[in-house]
């Protein structure tokens, strides 16, 4: 993507876990403590980001779970507690709340679109003090990491945002795909839930979140 590409956009929809939120580690964790628990082969950071994607439920029988003996649900709520232990050290990706006041500058508008539960969502949002750079923060209704396409639809028609005008920022092969659903242009960002290879395959990628302002000059009125 080219810098006369990105002046384009006016608003830009940011992902939240591992786009906004580092919290690779946390998930790791979460998930090597479930697959011990039920003596299964555990992953290592790389094997999981070779891995992991949507919907949760194929990524899970794909690590071994057996679906047949515990639901989706079941899952979801062990994952949802096992991640909470391990979450209170979270912490933002580089660079982003530089960025975000970056763009802001520039007039842009910006959202977040989540797969995480809406409510919890919004909480995390305040507690990291960057509320005041969003429009509106869209999560889900539901705690199984699902329906973030019709989630989007919604968004863009509550917002009336053009997607023609509109970057997706994301870091998995799944926010290329709701950004394709959407209409949306799509950037991927390397430090997320998935290998650097896998993304590629499916947008630009960049390696740092100042990328967007040095590349795409967002920075400019």
């Amino acid at each position: 993507m080219n810098k006369r590409e990105m002046k384009k956009y006016r608003n830009l929809v940011w992902d939240w876990n591992g786009t906004l939120l580092n919290d690779i580690a946390a998930g790791v964790d979460a998930l090597n403590d479930m697959l011990k628990r039920r003596g299964l082969p555990m992953l290592s950071v790389e094997g999981y980001k070779d891995m992991f994607g949507f919907p949760v439920v194929d990524f899970y029988r794909k690590v071994g779970f057996d679906l047949e003996k515990e639901g989706l649900h079941e899952l979801s709520v062990d994952f949802v507690k096992t991640y909470d232990r391990y979450a209170g050290n979270l912490t933002l990706n580089p660079s982003v709340p530089e960025v975000l006041h970056g763009i802001q500058q520039t007039g842009r508008k910006q959202y977040i679109l989540s797969a995480l539960r809406e409510d919890l969502l919004k909480q995390m949002v305040a507690d990291f003090h960057i509320g005041g750079y969003f429009e509106q923060v869209c999560g889900s209704d539901n705690i199984y990491a699902a329906g973030k396409i019709e989630r989007g639809k919604r968004m863009v028609e509550t917002y009336d945002l053009r997607p023609e005008e509109t970057l997706m920022v994301g870091d998995t092969l799944h926010d290329a795909e709701v950004a394709q659903a959407l209409g949306f242009a799509c950037v991927l960002y390397a430090g997320g839930h998935n290998s650097v290879w896998r993304l590629r395959e499916k947008a630009p990628v960049i390696t740092g979140m100042e990328d967007l302002l040095e590349c795409g000059e967002l920075v400019m009125k």
